[in-house]
């Protein structure tokens, strides 16, 4: 495959963790599908493909059924000619397993499966292990002298067969505090199947589709100054909206009234006034309470207000600006280089959520009236 393509293999059979193969096909549903808003013309970069514990092809999950418009296209020949690629990526999500000795069992049926695990890291293939399935990296060699994160039931298990195949992972890892996912030489490793998304997507970043990655990590995982962003982007777009009691607390009041207020000039009196104190004692608990004084929390909220516009909307720059507080082009641009590290127009360009302009077609009147694969919002 292409070098910005990637082909993942996911390990399937009735048993196996459900939720944490899904959350790896809806990572790389999502990235392809901001990968089309970029280039609708373009074939998805990632494929999957699934495969039973003896190392043959599975059939696709129920669950795991892509609608016709998010189908690979391309002739029968390609897909079959993919179909004999080896696997950039192999996904073992996992299986439910009540102890110790059930996991040995999974791991005894998934012995044909240890060398494709090894082979694809001698490769420069990646590998990703969920929960239980860590045990199965563990028994097949691919932890040794790598740190890991593993089920603190099934710890010993993992330990186990990590220390058999030769590897010394439990002085860098302790059971007691492992973290929720790690990575380490191309090896991924999530504790917990709430992690998967976090691990898939840093896999992701170590690729050459890391922008994608980045623009579907804004999506699916929590940022809770972005989130207020949106939130005042929101209210303020529509129309009426019903005012909201604010809390007491001096700090709550102070930072609600910045969420109202980014694009309005910065005024700590005013700001003080609000949260019914004087400036000097609302500085003080405000930087306790964020580690920072008001207004370089303002000057980060009007970043991420600009972040949210330039993926989100087709607002130019300069308006973009002005809308988050920052009314000068130049200042804007200064303040945005300084917390991005890029310049707005080309933040826009590697991580905008929305097709181009020139594309967009508008709603659409009727689910009839769809074309088989929109390019629109997300």
């Amino acid at each position: 495959m292409p070098p910005d393509e990637l082909l993942f293999e996911i390990v399937w059979e009735p048993g196996s963790l459900g939720g944490a193969a899904q959350t790896v096909v809806d990572v790389l549903r999502l990235v392809n599908r901001i990968a089309a808003l970029k280039a609708p013309t373009a074939a998805p970069p990632l494929r999957w493909r699934w495969v039973r514990c003896d190392g043959r092809p599975a059939a696709t999950p129920a669950l795991a059924q892509l609608p016709a418009h998010e189908r690979p296209g391309g002739s029968a020949g390609r897909a079959r000619a993919a179909a004999r690629l080896p696997a950039d990526v192999i996904v073992v999500p996992g299986w439910m397993a009540r102890d110790g000795p059930e996991i040995e069992q999974w791991i005894g049926r998934s012995s044909a499966l240890v060398p494709r695990l090894r082979q694809t890291l001698d490769r420069g293939g990646a590998l990703l292990g969920v929960f239980t399935g860590v045990a199965l990296l563990a028994a097949a060699g691919c932890l040794q002298d790598r740190r890991f994160a593993a089920p603190w039931p099934f710890f010993v298990t993992v330990m186990r067969h990590a220390s058999a195949s030769g590897g010394g992972a439990g002085d860098a890892v302790g059971w007691s505090d492992a973290p929720d996912w790690t990575s380490d030489r191309s090896v991924w490793t999530c504790a917990t199947p709430v992690a998967t998304a976090e691990a898939v997507l840093d896999l992701l970043g170590s690729t050459p589709l890391a922008d994608l990655a980045s623009a579907a990590r804004d999506v699916l995982i929590p940022a809770p100054l972005r989130q207020g962003a949106a939130v005042a982007h929101a209210r303020s777009a529509a129309a009426g909206s019903a005012h909201r009691p604010v809390p007491t607390g001096m700090v709550e009041r102070a930072r609600r009234w910045l969420v109202q207020h980014l694009a309005e000039p910065y005024d700590l009196q005013a700001l003080a006034e609000a949260a019914a104190t004087s400036a000097r004692t609302l500085a003080r608990h405000f930087g306790a309470t964020h580690g920072m004084s008001p207004h370089q929390y303002l000057e980060r909220l009007r970043v991420e207000h600009a972040c949210v516009l330039l993926q989100t909307t087709y607002l130019p720059v300069e308006e973009v600006g002005r809308a988050s507080g920052l009314p000068s082009p130049s200042t804007f641009r200064r303040v945005f280089l300084k917390h991005t590290g890029e310049r707005p127009a080309d933040y826009r360009q590697r991580y905008r959520l929305r097709t181009q302009r020139p594309r967009w077609a508008g709603p659409a009147a009727t689910p009839a009236a769809a074309a088989p694969r929109r390019a629109g919002r997300l």
